[in-house]
């Protein structure tokens, strides 16, 4: 099979996933079929006046929602600003989130910086870098977050759950503060309604007019034994090495593909983390559906070769992320490497990265979502006549 024929067969099978999301979308009821979409541009805005009575799917590098949105939002992007009314839940994931408007549901949000700054009548779950509940945001239910570092300087009716490096409560919490944490600080406005249970290698830090209404019980946490920690390292190693031979097959046998799907990380970032995002969504719903039509009608097998390929695309996604950083590197330092050298290199440093307690899981997790785009764009994009990819001198 030549190159044109395997361009034509990986088109044919995006194409085909995309025909199977619409039978799924025609199978829904008629409300749910309506959803409002916005993707593909490297920005996309909902403007203030502007009402949206359906759930709303936005996807860009620069994203606005300002208007009132009658439904759910789900969106995803370099730089995420909600001002504007939400009726249900907010799900986001940013390398950048601000989020001021009124939610009546719940917040579940994925980012680098995050700033909650309106009320939110549900839950708020976040997993981030660095996570600011500024003093005009307030929490309705519990508070569930896994950042770097946190502030929490608006009111939380319910529970407080931890899984951070350094946390700063700075407000009232209706019950209990549970979880793990490297540093936590109650500044002289933190009133705990119920108690404080806490693991962490330091004594919190409780000023002088915080309140704790229960118990305040410290847990010190275990020490991993040298044959756990040696287990650990040994998990990450066989883990880099298979996703780098997974990268060296695809740099060697696709070598002008693979440079197109990097340069698409830097020439549409808003189309790749829209088609990430809708492929990551929409696949396992098409397989679902597949598998049962295939159970009534023949043919339930072939939906079960659809889930296999969907976590192979994610794979070659963090992979193509990988070359992408590799290669930004090898320029930044002026080296002259091989693509195997890059594309190992960018993957060795990506595991690292995702290594990272709490953060790691979302940089990889962002990674994924943004080359699997990029794969999505650059097989449904063809490539100018006469293009030649500038090789890399080993």
């Amino acid at each position: 099979m030549d190159r044109r024929q395997r361009h034509r067969a990986l088109t044919l099978l995006i194409r085909m996933l995309a025909l199977g999301g619409a039978i799924f979308l025609l199978l829904l009821p008629l409300e749910a079929s309506a959803a409002d979409v916005q993707a593909g541009s490297a920005s996309q805005n909902v403007p203030a006046g502007t009402t949206i009575t359906d759930d709303l799917y936005i996807f860009g590098s620069n994203v606005t929602v300002a208007g009132t949105v009658d439904g759910n939002v789900i969106a995803a992007g370099g730089t995420i600003t909600i001002t504007g009314h939400v009726t249900k839940d907010v799900m986001v994931a940013g390398g950048t989130v601000d989020i001021s408007g009124p939610i009546d549901g719940s917040i579940r949000v994925a980012g680098g910086t995050v700033n909650v700054s309106g009320p939110v009548n549900g839950d708020v779950l976040a997993g981030t870098g660095t996570l600011n509940v500024n003093a005009g945001a307030t929490v309705g239910r519990d508070l569930l977050l896994g950042a770097g570092q946190s502030t929490i300087a608006a009111p939380v009716a319910r529970n407080v759950m931890l899984g951070s490096g350094n946390v700063t409560l700075e407000n009232s919490v209706g019950g209990n503060v549970t979880g793990g944490v490297g540093q936590l600080t109650l500044t002289s406005g933190a009133k705990i309604g119920g108690y404080l249970d806490y693991t962490s290698n330091q004594t919190a830090s409780i000023q002088s007019g915080a309140t704790v209404a229960g118990s305040v019980t410290r847990h010190t946490p275990a020490n991993a034994t040298p044959a756990i920690r040696g287990f650990g390292f040994l998990t990450w190693l066989r883990g880099w090495i298979g996703i780098s031979f997974l990268g060296l097959l695809l740099v060697l046998l696709f070598p002008q593909f693979s440079s197109r799907a990097a340069d698409t990380l830097v020439r549409r970032p808003g189309a790749s983390v829209g088609y990430g995002a809708v492929l990551l969504v929409v696949t396992p719903i098409v397989g679902i559906v597949a598998f049962i039509v295939g159970v009534l009608i023949g043919g339930w097998w072939l939906a079960l070769l659809l889930m296999p390929a969907y976590f192979l695309a994610l794979a070659l996604g963090y992979v193509v992320t990988g070359y992408w950083l590799g290669r930004w590197a090898s320029t930044s330092f002026n080296w002259h490497l091989h693509p195997a050298l890059i594309v190992v290199g960018g993957l060795f440093v990506l595991s690292v990265i995702t290594a990272i307690p709490v953060l790691g899981w979302l940089v990889g997790f962002l990674a994924a979502i943004f080359g699997l785009g990029a794969l999505a764009v650059t097989l449904t994009t063809r490539s100018p006549a006469g293009q030649t990819v500038q090789k890399v001198a080993a």
